[in-house]
């Protein structure tokens, strides 16, 4: 242990601060993603999902988005580049209300073609054809996200007690799993790095810089 300690440096303990900052930020979306996941139509069917729900498969049926987000570089003068649209919320139905979907830019168009579809499906009966994958983890719908939802549902025909009955409002934010499990295996092998730096300096120091002492020199 007192070896360990004096192996300590700067730059180790560095390696163990950005190991850990890795490990925290995508540790618990790690773990969510490895969870069993729940699909679009089990909600349909009735099951609950909830904060941390790791949800995974076809988006079954979709309504119109009630808000969208983009995302701007702000410059060192203090300027910043023009907006550029991220995504969209969208409005999914659950058999016990309605969760929002916010999805990746490149999933807006066909959210729209399915939107469209379910609309139809609405009128018509037809199924709707437009298969749009997605993978995400549930959290809280939270600021001015939770008054559009509420605005959204109201102009559907919803009242607000009934919106409140439906319980806290919830979001499915897409998440690229492989990315995830890049940037946690990332974490990973510095830790371990940390820890491989840290074993051998502390096995140096235990054997001495390899030099003769003067009590063992000959004469």
């Amino acid at each position: 242990m007192k070896n360990l300690l004096r192996a300590f440096s700067l730059n180790i303990l560095f390696m163990f601060a950005i190991a850990g900052m890795v490990l925290y930020q995508s540790g618990p979306l790690m773990f969510t993603t490895l969870m069993p996941a729940v699909s679009f139509q089990d909600m349909l069917d009735g099951k609950e999902v909830k904060k941390g729900t790791h949800v995974k498969g076809d988006v079954v049926y979709s309504f119109d988005y009630f808000a969208s987000e983009s995302t701007y570089t702000k410059r060192s003068d203090g300027s910043r580049s023009g907006s550029r649209k991220s995504g969209n919320y969208y409005l999914l139905p659950t058999s016990t209300g309605f969760i929002a979907l916010k999805c990746r830019q490149d999933d807006v168009a066909a959210l729209d073609r399915l939107t469209e579809e379910t609309f139809e499906f609405l009128a018509s009966g037809a199924e709707p054809a437009t298969k749009v994958p997605m993978e995400g983890v549930v959290k809280p719908l939270e600021g001015n996200l939770v008054n559009y939802y509420n605005e959204y549902l109201e102009e559907l025909g919803y009242t607000e007690a009934e919106i409140k009955e439906m319980g806290e409002p919830l979001v499915i934010e897409y998440v690229f799993v492989t990315g995830v499990q890049i940037v946690f295996a990332i974490g990973v092998v510095l830790l371990l790095l940390a820890f491989f730096v840290l074993w051998r300096k502390s096995k140096k120091i235990a054997r001495g810089s390899g030099l003769n002492r003067v009590e063992d020199l000959p004469g």
